[in-house]
């Protein structure tokens, strides 16, 4: 059975895609079959994967059953890791993805289109509107992140309702896998002191141990529409995002043996 998680911030502007590309590529190498779906109706994957160099539908066109999943998944080369963009190709097309949100008919495409592999990162449109419930209700779990500033902390309460009631009304089996904290720069005493008082003030086990660092490279990376692994002379700054997988499996693990509580999660709420 695949595994559906969300990645998903209150805020924009925290790596949600660039952590769904770079997490994807390396599950991918580590022999996983990936989905990446782009849940956003911008199109961040499309343009950070240069999916749209192999056709700019997706979603959208598959709801309307105008495509099969085989004319808008694309694999990438060397790997087994494929991509589908969201198909919004004019403001309409953003409004027909809501109305698939509140319909369900959302939800109903990811997990037809999830079965072959096995792993399907979702990578969500900022905040808690429409299109995010919608998949939090069709996942398994939701990586949460986040960045130490504090207008983002000051949010992060209504985000975690939101997970919360998601859980208890529609989908029982969606559990939080982790706060992930990203673009981190411990030369700055602000996010420090912020990231220090944080950490003291819920249990350990709901952030990932795994931080992901401020680097230059991510926005090169970006540009050349790439994983970071596949810049030259930069896999050692890709190196945490082998870190943040294998301990998704280490956390996937201890669930199957029972040394995982789902119970820790309310302690964030």
């Amino acid at each position: 059975m695949p595994r559906i998680l969300t990645i998903a911030s209150q805020k924009g502007g925290v790596g949600k895609t660039t952590t769904a590309l770079n997490l994807g590529y390396t599950l991918a190498r580590l022999g996983h079959r990936i989905l990446l779906v782009d849940a956003e109706p911008q199109g961040g994957m499309a343009i950070a994967s240069n999916l749209r160099k192999r056709t700019d539908k997706g979603l959208v066109q598959l709801i309307c059953g105008d495509v099969t999943s085989s004319d808008v998944v694309a694999e990438a080369k060397n790997c087994s890791l494929s991509v589908i963009g969201s198909g919004v190709l004019e403001p309409e097309d953003a409004e027909f993805i809501e109305s698939a949100a509140r319909s369900g008919e959302l939800g109903d495409t990811i997990a037809r289109i999830a079965v072959p592999f096995d792993y399907v990162l979702l990578d969500a449109p900022a905040g808690i509107g429409g299109i995010v419930s919608a998949l939090l209700t069709a996942s398994d779990g939701v990586i949460l992140m986040m960045r130490c500033r504090t207008l983002l902390l000051k949010s992060l309460p209504i985000f975690l309702k939101l997970v919360r009631q998601i859980r208890s009304e529609k989908n029982l089996r969606l559990s939080l896998e982790g706060a992930l904290v990203t673009m981190w720069d411990p030369r700055n005493p602000l996010e420090k002191d912020l990231f220090e008082e944080l950490t003291a003030t819920v249990p350990d086990a709901l952030f990932f141990r795994t931080v992901i660092p401020y680097d230059d490279r991510f926005e090169e990376a970006s540009i050349k529409a790439v994983p970071m692994y596949l810049l030259p002379d930069s896999r050692d700054a890709s190196r945490p995002y082998l870190e943040l997988a294998m301990e998704i499996k280490e956390r996937e693990l201890l669930r199957g043996i029972g040394e995982a509580d789902d119970e820790q999660v309310d302690g964030l709420f």
